[in-house]
């Protein structure tokens, strides 16, 4: 369950990069509602093959599932800067093939992303973004999570490190023409936030503004490669 504030902090992320995500689905207060939504989200896509928890047991107040693997933020933080790249690739071009079979996760940060050394899962189906918004937008927003939860590793590579995760996102599915579009109308907004920083000396130096620049220069040349 989440705070208003933690809700109100989301939406409005949220609708600053250009994705509607609708109040009710951020506004999260009923803890039952939340498992039946994800309890359903779990069968539907474990039944079409999709690797995410098996749901062991289900009965209305508690959901338990099997496990998965350790998380993706949990392995990138225990290896090196140069053995990163390759598995955030890997699991960029992942999120890709997974929603050109039709799907969207809605939570696809590095946290709630698994890899235990044969294939990728994921976890964490509570956000209840459809209906209320278009698959097509929906599956750029779980590429931007991504992306935005890969900063940390990411900024110590350069922006050539992040060019490369969204050029495998590109390359793993249909939904390159869509995340370049997006981000293109995108960049103006995070754009201003950096030059608007630069304002304040402590924010111009602070690690998150360091890691938001990174990726507005990778973003830029990942946009620049369609030209």
């Amino acid at each position: 369950l989440r705070s208003w504030r933690k809700s109100a902090s989301i939406w409005l992320f949220a609708h600053f990069v250009g994705v509607p995500v609708p109040w009710h689905a951020v506004r999260q207060t009923d803890g039952a509602e939340l498992l039946a939504y994800e309890h359903q989200r779990l069968l539907v896509l474990g039944a079409a093959g999709e690797h995410v928890p098996v749901v062991l047991a289900f009965d209305g107040f508690s959901l338990t599932t099997g496990d998965i693997g350790p998380t993706l933020d949990h392995l990138l933080f225990t290896m090196g800067d140069g053995e990163r790249l390759p598995l955030m690739c890997a699991a960029s071009a992942d999120l890709a093939a997974f929603h050109t079979r039709g799907h969207w996760h809605g939570g696809a940060q590095t946290r709630n992303v698994t890899w235990n050394g044969e294939h990728f899962a994921r976890l964490d189906f509570e956000e209840r973004l459809q209906p209320g918004m278009a698959l097509p937008t929906v599956q750029v927003y779980d590429a931007l999570q991504l992306l935005l939860s890969l900063a940390r590793y990411l900024q110590p590579l350069g922006p050539d490190a992040v060019r490369a995760v969204l050029q495998a996102y590109a390359d793993g599915g249909t939904g390159g023409p869509a995340l370049r579009e997006f981000i293109a109308h995108l960049l103006p907004r995070l754009g201003w936030v950096s030059k608007l920083a630069a304002w304040s000396p402590r924010l111009d130096r602070s690690r998150e503004l360091m890691r938001l620049r990174t990726v507005l220069e990778g973003m830029t040349a990942f946009v620049a490669q369609a030209a």
